[in-house]
């Protein structure tokens, strides 16, 4: 699966709901953009080290996939059905999602907008989002015997 920045700092910031599931993933990709905004976000960071040391860690286990022609190609389809269709996503977004669709990848993100892109495949994390959220305002989530962990799931 090919992560969007959201899910990779949800889970560099510790959000036990997002760690957990990307535990259970085998081999976990990131496009060149994505890196890109962690990156940004590292040198707008006031513990920038601390956090450099933490996102170099992570990434010993994740596949960064680079930005190719093909990509570029990908791309400007996207683009063109995207404002012909009056749905634009934010440009590094539709970037990650071409990377996705020229590797045949899901993109597991919380971001609603990735469901518009045609011929994308998205792995819907909105709900571990919520869970965090509400667990973060309320107190730890607490699942009953009746409560299917699944609930928290991604649907992937």
């Amino acid at each position: 699966m090919l992560l969007d920045t959201t899910v990779a700092v949800a889970h560099l910031r510790g959000v036990a709901t997002v760690s957990e599931r990307l535990a259970e993933v085998a081999t976990r990709y990131m496009s060149a953009v994505a890196l890109g905004e962690l990156h940004f976000g590292l040198w707008r960071s006031e513990r920038r080290e601390e956090n450099r040391a933490r996102l170099d860690r992570w990434l010993q286990g994740v596949v960064v996939l680079p930005v190719g022609a093909a990509t570029a190609v990908r791309y400007g389809e996207l683009k063109q059905q995207l404002a012909l269709a009056g749905t634009p996503i934010p440009e590094n977004d539709l970037w990650i999602a071409a990377v996705a669709i020229e590797r045949g990848l899901p993109v597991a993100t919380p971001d609603e907008h990735f469901f518009r892109v045609p011929g994308l495949t998205v792995l819907d994390g909105r709900q571990l989002f919520l869970s965090h959220i509400f667990a973060v305002l309320t107190g730890p989530v607490r699942l009953s015997s009746r409560t299917s962990r699944s609930h928290l799931a991604w649907s992937w």
